[in-house]
């Protein structure tokens, strides 16, 4: 492991390896990735199903840039590799699961296959230069893309919520993706999506009905904090969009589609849902 180690170093970052059969209190399936900290600060917190049957590799590093490519790859029948993207986002270091179809062996193959494709497609569209392709700001033909996370804002100048006395203009709604911290929307725009009931234990949300069960067959989950949300809605929105990681993001008076990365489409980042 210490290969392993020294690359992520290369990028400023420290990585504690753990063995599942040795440690308590950890579910994981294979392989997982999360940001820890400790008195040194951020530290990357690899756990392991089973060590002797997982073989880490490091694809790519960019040393300048504060990113690696990490993959997980077991020694069963069938090929199964999972790959995570590493590094270091404005103030903080964060790991995010790359889809498997993607099928990348770089850091920047990765950043763009978390890219869903309507956001391809409207960057060829605007002509994009490709060294502008990953920037938290992207001029392109036509507008601007602006990026806070896993959050993509397209600029759309020609959208504005229908007029009538059942729309409603959300303010400081929050938005996230399964139990992270939420994105503060000073102004936002939904309409479809799916209702759902949401609670530090069940942070994906029940449906109304399965809500219903649930209490149904656990009285004493009433008192679990619940909250109502919206999942994988349509969304638009406008002014500051603040979160606690992240410079705050303004995006002035003109609506932006909101448009969130393809890392839910993961195997290694399972029943994640855009909640508003």
């Amino acid at each position: 492991m210490e290969a392993i180690t020294k690359k992520f170093k290369d990028i400023g970052a420290r990585v504690k390896i753990f063995d599942l059969q040795n440690t308590r209190n950890r579910r994981v399936e294979d392989i997982s990735v999360n940001i820890l900290s400790d008195r040194k600060g951020e530290y990357f917190d690899i756990t392991l199903e089973d060590p002797d049957n997982i073989e880490l590799q490091i694809l790519d590093t960019q040393k300048d840039d504060k990113h690696l490519l990490l993959m997980a790859k077991t020694n069963a029948a069938h090929d199964n590799k999972k790959k995570f993207l590493c590094g270091y986002d404005e103030r903080h270091f964060f790991s995010c699961a790359i889809p498997e179809t993607a099928g990348v062996s770089t850091v920047l193959g990765a950043k763009q296959a978390l890219k869903p494709n309507d956001l391809i497609d409207h960057e060829k569209r605007g002509k994009i230069k490709t060294k502008n392709l990953h920037k938290r700001k992207r001029t392109i033909k036509g507008g601007k893309i602006f990026r806070q996370g896993e959050f993509n804002f397209i600029r759309d100048e020609n959208f504005q919520p229908p007029k009538g006395s059942l729309t409603v203009i959300h303010k400081n709604e929050p938005m996230s993706r399964g139990g992270g911290k939420p994105h503060m929307a000073e102004y936002l725009f939904r309409r479809g999506g799916t209702q759902v009931y949401v609670s530090g234990r069940h942070p994906d949300g029940l449906t109304e009905k399965e809500y219903k069960e649930f209490l149904k067959e656990n009285p004493d989950a009433k008192k679990w904090n619940w909250s109502s949300r919206v999942r994988n809605p349509k969304v638009y929105a406008k002014g500051k969009i603040s979160h606690l990681d992240h410079k705050t993001l303004n995006l002035g008076d003109v609506w932006h589609e909101v448009v969130l990365n393809t890392e839910d489409r993961a195997r290694a980042r399972r029943n994640v849902a855009f909640l508003d």
